[in-house]
């Protein structure tokens, strides 16, 4: 990002420009804007992922760590195997509509809390996303419970269907 484009921005924020050094000007935006400033501080990786200067702050450093390939591989897993749900939940759907009486009931309010379940986990899915490298450890241990209950869920349920 070029100085002439900084100081636009800056002055559109009411910063003061004057003779003010490239990485001081984008930390004083940063301290305006309400974020960390902490532009060029960091020395392997940096966790402010949806930081606008991430690109010119890290140009020669390694911008996505071990630990941010492994949670977009396993948030890409989790969202292919939601779909793959999804598809078997329309195909149970579909089994209701011929079912009659008490079954057709009791299958109707097993597929309304199957997808109850499958929207909290979406939600939880969407908040791992933009976590931090402590917050992914955390949040990845729930994932995997909460994954593994909605998989049972789902399980029993199809049982039901056959």
């Amino acid at each position: 990002m070029n100085m002439t484009v900084i100081k636009a921005k800056a002055k559109s924020l009411g910063v003061p420009v004057g003779r003010m050094p490239k990485k001081d000007l984008i930390r004083s935006i940063q301290a305006k804007e309400g974020n960390f400033p902490c532009f060029e501080t960091a020395k392997e990786y940096c966790s402010q992922t949806l930081c606008c200067w991430r690109d010119a702050c890290l140009p020669s450093k390694k911008t996505i760590s071990d630990w941010e390939m492994k949670k977009k591989t396993y948030t890409a897993k989790l969202t292919t195997e939601m779909k793959d749900l999804k598809k078997q939940l329309t195909d149970l759907e579909k089994k209701t509509k011929q079912m009659v009486g008490k079954g057709k009931e009791d299958a109707q309010k097993e597929i309304s809390n199957l997808k109850k379940m499958m929207t909290a986990f979406t939600v939880k899915i969407k908040k791992l996303t933009t976590a931090s490298e402590d917050a992914w450890k955390i949040t990845k241990k729930g994932i995997d419970a909460a994954w593994n209950d909605l998989s049972k869920a789902f399980t029993m349920a199809a049982k039901k269907f056959k």
